[in-house]
């Protein structure tokens, strides 16, 4: 099978150390050539072929150009493979050569125009808005962030008024990429029941399309690590999704006031928080024990912090797509505290891999005490781990879902 990937290559996200996972994984058993983004920030070396060209954004989306390199390589392949958001390639792909098209759907591009849009931090904006839900929705969001200190007032109320008249300028645009693109894919993955119900529930025409749920690998932290049951845990807890508050960062900094304080020597390391507004609140509330880092590649030293702390925090305040984070502790035999949103619940084993909680402050002080507070077996949380999401079962149904499409 010769399968041709389009991978944009720009962000350090999950979505892309998920890919990077497959494409190893794949390399072995079938033949890939790869097109991403011209970039510098590819993440890392792919064992394949790899194609360059110039990217644009629009909005959620990204637009890559094509040209004589993009007609020969969909002449070469037998399937293509969208692996994270350039669907709009699609419509141009089939008018090439009718080549079947499966996309990874890693987040809600399909349900929403704007990638951290949200209804005050609580919900997605879904196909189902109309321009003025949409406009609502980036209200609730520019409202929000300006409350929490996220953005400073003169500069929110800026991004507010141009915000909402460009969002209903843009959003018709949107909404025929995004048909376009549905159009001329013949099968999508969702990376877990939660995004697959989403789609199903809030974009109707996703029950004609042949739709899976194939969960990610999360195998890059035993690259680095290898975990032993006789490590001790730290005196620290971890939060890794950096600034952005949709992850809750300022959930974790009002339950961190209750737990430091019954919990005098334990420490909150914040990875991606230095110098953010995180940071600038965390003093006014005059809260200590806090380090805040810079964003830190996924490396060594990334997994080794990970694979130290006593817990693992991801206190998202919307409905997660998969949760890299928690799954990555939990390969280390490291627990995790989350809370209740999006595929969390999936990915997390509540009592035996982590604790999964409400999503207020209250809630979450009181899970992570419990956390702190018991024994856990690294050994016990890593074999729950892998018998809930299983690597190489998960690379043998993608290779069965390409092979359904490509039948």
């Amino acid at each position: 099978m010769r399968i041709l990937i389009i991978n944009n290559g720009i962000w350090p996200s999950g979505a892309q150390i998920s890919t990077n996972e497959f494409i190893e994984s794949l390399a072995d058993r079938v033949e890939l050539r790869i097109l991403t983004c011209y970039q510098e920030r590819f993440l890392t070396k792919v064992p394949a072929p790899t194609y360059r060209l110039p990217c644009k954004n629009v909005g959620a989306l990204l637009i890559m150009k094509t040209n004589r390199i993009v007609e020969k390589l969909v002449e070469w392949a037998d399937i293509a493979w969208i692996a994270t958001g350039e669907f709009a390639l699609a419509s141009r792909i089939k008018r090439i050569k009718k080549l079947p098209i499966v996309a990874h759907l890693h987040s809600y591009e399909f349900l929403c125009p704007f990638m951290w849009l949200t209804y005050s931090l609580k919900e997605i904006c879904n196909d189902s808005c109309t321009i003025s839900k949409i406009v609502k929705c980036k209200f609730g969001s520019e409202t929000h962030l300006i409350a929490l200190g996220a953005k400073a007032l003169p500069h929110g109320l800026i991004s507010l008024g141009s915000g909402i008249v460009w969002t209903s300028l843009y959003y018709a645009k949107w909404r025929k990429i995004i048909m376009e693109s549905f159009n001329s894919i013949d099968g999508f993955i969702a990376v877990s029941r939660t995004l697959y119900e989403l789609h199903i529930k809030y974009f109707y025409n996703f029950k004609k399309k042949l739709l899976q749920v194939i969960y990610n690998l999360a195998i890059e932290p035993l690259k680095y690590v290898k975990p032993s049951s006789h490590e001790p845990y730290g005196d620290y807890i971890l939060y890794a999704p950096g600034s952005n508050p949709v992850k809750g960062p300022h959930l974790l900094l009002e339950a961190w006031r209750e737990v430091s304080r019954e919990f005098r020597d334990l420490k909150l390391y914040m990875i991606g928080c230095k110098n953010t507004w995180v940071e600038r609140k965390a003093r006014q509330m005059n809260l200590r024990n806090i380090v805040f880092m810079e964003r830190l590649p996924p490396d060594r030293r990334y997994y080794y912090l990970m694979y130290k702390a006593k817990a693992v925090v991801m206190p998202s305040l919307v409905p997660e797509a998969f949760g890299r984070i928690p799954v990555e502790a939990n390969r280390l035999g490291v627990p995790a505290v989350v809370t209740n949103r999006g595929a969390l619940p999936e990915i997390v084993e509540d009592g035996i891999t982590g604790i999964i909680t409400e999503a207020d402050s209250d809630s979450l002080a009181n899970a992570i005490a419990r956390a702190i507070s018991r024994e856990w077996n690294r050994n016990t949380i890593i074999r729950r781990s892998f018998e809930r999401i299983n690597p190489i079962g998960i690379i043998d149904e993608l290779i069965k879902f390409f092979e359904k499409i490509l039948g």
